[in-house]
């Protein structure tokens, strides 16, 4: 392996628990003159318990003579992940709990560009209608709408609230 001087990030889209063939990785690792071979067994490794068959973003931070692995799932990664917690119940359909919205949106918060917590839950929302997932068997689309509702409720009283104190 090469002795660098700047940290390389490349990142690569993989599913998880599956060895990444080195076709993928020979493109972005080969001039670095790192192994293909070991680096595929490694994200398989490290993705085998709670990315199983769920494509997600890995990233290789390479420094110095060391390397990193880092792993950024989506929103629909995370989502397929809930889901598949839920497969062992008797409902099979695409459905997820508001905990689990809300687990997921905290999970998000850090990486999203909203200003507050109900615009990420909203992004969450956006990719369920997307993915065809219901939120408490009731659609996301709908879901979403009722959301907007509350917000809009919850924004005239804090307005009423702060022309009733000035």
């Amino acid at each position: 392996m090469r002795y660098f001087k700047k940290r390389i990030k490349i990142s690569i889209n993989v599913i998880g628990g599956v060895i990444t063939p080195s076709s993928i990785l020979a493109p972005k690792i080969g001039p670095l003159g790192l192994s293909t071979k070991k680096i595929g067994e490694d994200i398989a490794k490290r993705t085998k318990k709670l990315w199983n068959n769920i494509k997600v973003t890995v990233y290789l931070i390479i420094h110095h003579r060391t390397m990193r692995l880092k792993i950024v799932p989506s929103a629909s990664s995370l989502i397929r992940r809930e889901l598949s917690k839920n497969k062992n119940s008797t409902n099979s359909k695409k459905n997820i709990t508001y905990k689990q919205l809300v687990k997921i949106s905290k999970y998000l918060t850090p990486r999203s560009y909203s200003k507050n917590f109900d615009g990420t839950i909203k992004q969450v929302l956006g990719t369920c209608a997307s993915m065809k997932v219901s939120i408490d068997c009731i659609k996301a689309k709908y879901y979403l709408k009722k959301v907007m509702q509350t917000d809009e409720i919850n924004t005239k009283k804090n307005r009423k609230k702060q022309k009733k104190s000035h």
